[in-house]
C-alpha cells in the first residue's frame, strides 16, 4: 500500500509544507545547511504531517497557523530522531547513514538542539494556547518514554503494560499531537474532537510502534533500511520477545531468557527470533497492533463519508501491514 497514494486528497497541503520547512531551516552556518540539506534528502514518510492536513481538512479548516504547526511538529520529530541515533548509536536511519555516523555525536547533538530551537521559536509565533499546551505535553512525554526504555534496557523482567506506556510517551504521543492539533486548527481552534483524536492517534501510534517492532524479527533488511536482531542487539525489550519470556508462549523462556542474556552473535540472534517466532509473539505482537488499530478506525465511525475519512482508514491499514 502506497502512502503516497493514500494522502493524495492534501498534496497540496504537503507540497506547501515542504517548501516552508526547507525555508525555516535555512541558516548562516555552512556546516549546519550541510548537514541540513543531508538530513532533507533523507526525509522520512510524513506520516504526521499527513495525518495532521487529512485530520484538519476532515473537520473543515485549514489556515496559516496551521502549517506553522505542523512544522513545528516535524522539526521535534527530526531532532528526536537525530537525538534517537547519537542515543542508540544507530549507523543508518532510512537506509542511509545517520547524522552522527558521517559526522560526529557533538554535531550531531548540535544540529537536533537547533531543530529544537526552531520549533521553540515557531511556538513563540502561534496565537494559540491550545496547541502549545499540546506541544509542551508531548515533548515531556517523549523524554520520559526515551527514559524509561533507557531504564528498561537494563531488565528482562518488563510487563505489558509499562511497555505499552513506554511507546505510548515515545512513539505515539507525537502521531496524537499532530492528530489532535489538526482537529483544533481543523475545528477552527474551538476545540472540538480535539481530545478523541488524541486518542486516534495514539492508538494509531501504539499499532505503528508494535509493528516497528516486529519488523525487528520479520522485516527485509533491504527494505526497513536497519539490521535485523538491531533491537536486541540494543537490549530493546519489545512486545514479541515480551510475549515469548512470558509463560503464555509455546517455548522456554528460562532458555530464551539466559540466550537473551548473553552476547548476541549473528547465530544467537538468529536462534533467539525462531524462539520467539516459535513461541507465538510474533502472531500475539499482529493481533495487539490490529485491536489499537480496529479503537482508531471506530472513531472514525461518527464522522461522515469523505475523501479524507477513507484515506484516514486506508492509513490503518497501512500501519498495519507496512514493510518499513
Amino acid at each position: 500500500m502506497d502512502l503516497a497514494r493514500i494522502v493524495g486528497p492534501v498534496r497540496s497541503d504537503l507540497n506547501i509544507f515542504e517548501d516552508k520547512f526547507l525555508r525555516t531551516l535555512e541558516t548562516k552556518v555552512e556546516l549546519l545547511n550541510t548537514v541540513i540539506r543531508y538530513v532533507a534528502r533523507h526525509k522520512g514518510k510524513r506520516l504526521r504531517p499527513g495525518l495532521f492536513f487529512l485530520i484538519a481538512r476532515l473537520r473543515g479548516n485549514m489556515d496559516e497557523q496551521g502549517y506553522e504547526a505542523a512544522l513545528i511538529i516535524e522539526l521535534i520529530h527530526t531532532a528526536t530522531l537525530i537525538h534517537d541515533d547519537v542515543v542508540d548509536q544507530s549507523e543508518m536511519r532510512r537506509g542511509t547513514a545517520s547524522v552522527h555516523s558521517v559526522w560526529n555525536n557533538k554535531i550531531a547533538v548540535l544540529v537536533g538542539d537547533f531543530l529544537f530551537a526552531q520549533a521553540l521559536n515557531k511556538m513563540m509565533d502561534l496565537e494559540s494556547p491550545a496547541i502549545n499546551r499540546v506541544l509542551a505535553k508531548v515533548t515531556t512525554r517523549m523524554s520520559e518514554g526515551e527514559l524509561l526504555q533507557v531504564q528498561q534496557s537494563q531488565s528482562l523482567h518488563i510487563e505489558e503494560d509499562v511497555y505499552f506506556r513506554m511507546i505510548s510517551d515515545k512513539t505515539a504521543s507525537l502521531i496524537s499531537a499532530s492528530c489532535q492539533i489538526g482537529s483544533i486548527v481543523g475545528s477552527k481552534y474551538d476545540g472540538n474532537d480535539g481530545d478523541q483524536f488524541w486518542r486516534f492517534g495514539n492508538y494509531l501510534g501504539s499499532a505503528f510502534q508494535i509493528q516497528d517492532d516486529l519488523l525487528d524479527y520479520i522485516g527485509d533488511e533491504e527494505i526497513t533500511g536497519k539490521p535485523a536482531g538491531n533491537d536486541l542487539k540494543q537490549n530493546k525489550v519489545t512486545l514479541p520477545l515480551i510475549y515469548a519470556l512470558s509463560r503464555n508462549g509455546r517455548t522456554d523462556p528460562q532458555k530464551l531468557r539466559e540466550l537473551v542474556s548473553h552476547a548476541k552473535s549473528p547465530k544467537q540472534l538468529r536462534e533467539i527470533r525462531d524462539l520467539v517466532i516459535d513461541s507465538g509473539g510474533v502472531d500475539y505482537a499482529r493481533e495487539r497492533a490490529n485491536d489499537f488499530i480496529e479503537k482508531a478506525m471506530d472513531i472514525l465511525a461518527s464522522f461522515a463519508d469523505s475523501e479524507y475519512k477513507r484515506s484516514l482508514e486506508e492509513m490503518g491499514q497501512y500501519v498495519a501491514i507496512r514493510s518499513s
